[in-house]
């Protein structure tokens, strides 16, 4: 091998390794070189013949004066060359793909070129071999939920530049499909909304959006509005990655989970997500009813959908039984380490602290919360207890005989107070199974006219993650809002209005997990996450 030969295969070796990049300039503040490199990927074209890996060569045929490049394959069929002489600074330069001497792709594209290394990632043609049908089963949604010839389902999300777009009836069915060619080397953000004349219903899944990254292949994703549906149960795993990232057996820039499993023939595409960048990834799928209390569901965990990375080799998979959604809505979740691996057991904690129900006396109130446990030791017999107190952080009075879960407002002793919920946590197992209390108070004062929990405005925040800017819609008129960081100190206020749509810019904040509190008068605030990315 040649000296020139040498010194462009150890830029693909460095190169290959980073994440692909529509187009990204990596630029230091002495770096006065200019390169360009391209990342070809031709799974498409050889799979329609048009292409011939073993005999063909495919080319980058430049407009300008440049000689044409041509590119060497490398892993998954993505062919990639550099080109490290002859560009000018700032200097756009116009190309198409060519194979052989008479073969171009249909593209007119450019790029520029900027100090240090600027990646050109795409396919041939822009020819995806995705498709992907997403099909809603509305089958046993109520009808005050979604009525047939007077409400409209829509999605909105990074395929349609977060415009709404009408998804269309699968003939006399209830099934609703769309489709879309999407690029598999990017991540999708979207969620489903139904349009009734002027009124909006959005999906609610606590201010995250549904996730979405696409496989090489043809594909149908069913899901259902808002996952509600009367004859199906929802199953959450969740899986602690941090440790493999620390392993150096999974970057999260680069690589992805799925789960294979018995209720996916063991092999379909269900990806797990980080939605709040914590290095926990998770997964809810919608399961028939008939699988609860009959034979457990069985599953394993993979990095990048490869069995030649499944966890557990050689051991039995994992398994959970599903159980009926008891009185308190307790739901089916699953977590672990992956590959069983995690750090020194440390005791548990709870987030998400909410009070349901209704605040009037004589009304019955449920305590809600999230378990968490580094070590994936599920929860055991949780503590719980209530208290009462005449403003938020005064002396709180403990209820006598207040100690599980449910409460029952006093109609005397509990009038015009506060109620409060405090959980202890408690694993079911470990040296160190008891974790800290938390407590939660309720957002008013128990009255004689109830206020229900959830008369509030609905609302959507995206993009989520955002990026410069976040967008707040709501049913009713929002009439002002704030922003708070994790430590919950006030960042952002936005003073009075009345809007139903707002815009904000948020480019000013740093990365991390916000929360966003909106105001409209006459209902209790809404409070929703979002990640700043």
């Amino acid at each position: 091998m040649n000296q020139s030969a040498s010194k462009l295969t150890l830029l693909l070796l460095l190169f290959l390794l980073s994440p692909l990049l529509k187009l990204h300039a990596a630029d230091g503040p002495n770096d006065t070189t200019y390169q360009l490199l391209f990342e070809l990927n031709m799974t498409k074209a050889i799979q329609e013949g048009i292409f011939d890996p073993d005999s063909g060569q495919v080319y980058v045929d430049f407009a300008e004066p440049i000689p044409d490049l041509l590119l060497m394959k490398g892993a998954n069929r993505v062919f990639n060359g550099v080109i490290q002489q002859g560009l000018d600074s700032g200097a756009t330069y116009h190309f198409r793909f060519r194979i052989n001497d008479t073969i171009y792709d249909s593209i007119d594209r450019e790029a520029t070129a900027l100090p240090g290394i600027t990646t050109i990632s795409t396919w041939w043609n822009d020819d995806f071999l995705n498709t992907t049908t997403f099909r809603i089963d509305l089958t046993h949604t109520p009808s005050y939920v979604f009525t047939i010839g007077l409400d409209t389902l829509e999605i909105l999300g990074d395929m349609t530049d977060w415009e709404p777009v009408r998804i269309e009836r699968n003939g006399s069915t209830l099934f609703y499909d769309i489709t879309y060619h999407l690029d598999p080397s990017l991540l999708y953000e979207y969620i489903y909304r139904i349009r009734r004349d002027t009124l909006i219903w959005y999906e609610n899944f606590g201010g995250l959006n549904r996730m979405f990254l696409p496989p090489d292949t043809t594909i149908m994703v069913v899901q259902y509005f808002n996952n509600q549906d009367t004859s199906k149960i929802l199953l959450t795993l969740r899986c602690h990655m941090t440790i493999q990232e620390e392993l150096g057996n999974f970057d999260p820039e680069t690589d992805f989970l799925d789960v294979a499993a018995s209720f996916n023939d063991w092999g379909a595409w269900d990806l797990l997500y980080d939605p709040y960048h914590s290095g926990t990834y998770q997964v809810s799928k919608m399961l028939d009813k008939s699988l609860i209390g009959g034979p457990p569901v069985e599953f394993r965990f993979r990095i990048n959908g490869s069995w030649a990375t499944a966890e557990l080799d050689s051991l039995d998979p994992r398994s959970y039984v599903l159980l009926p959604i008891d009185t308190n809505g307790n739901p089916n979740t699953y977590t672990c380490w992956y590959n069983d691996v995690g750090p020194v057991p440390s005791s548990p904690w709870v987030t998400d602290l909410f009070i349901q129900g209704v605040l009037e006396v004589k009304q019955i109130l449920t305590g809600s919360y999230l378990y968490h446990n580094l070590s994936g030791i599920p929860e055991g017999n949780s503590l719980y207890k209530w208290y009462r107190a005449d403003s938020v952080g005064a002396t709180l009075e403990p209820i006598d005989s207040a100690w599980t879960i449910n409460y029952t407002l006093d109609s005397i002793a509990d009038l015009g107070k506060y109620i409060v919920f405090e959980v202890t946590p408690v694993a079911a197992h470990g040296p160190d199974s008891i974790g800290l209390p938390a407590q939660v108070y309720t957002t008013g004062r128990i009255g004689a006219v109830g206020i229900p929990e959830y008369a509030q405005n609905q609302l959507h925040l995206y993009p989520n993650p955002a990026g410069n800017y976040i967008i707040c819609e709501g049913k009713y008129i929002i009439n002002r809002f704030e922003i708070f960081n994790l430590s919950g100190m006030l960042v952002y206020s936005s003073g009075i209005m009345e809007e139903e749509k707002i815009r904000t810019d948020v480019s000013q904040l740093s990365p991390g997990l916000y929360f966003f509190r909106a105001y409209t008068d006459g209902l209790i605030p809404v409070h929703m996450r979002f990640i700043k990315k």
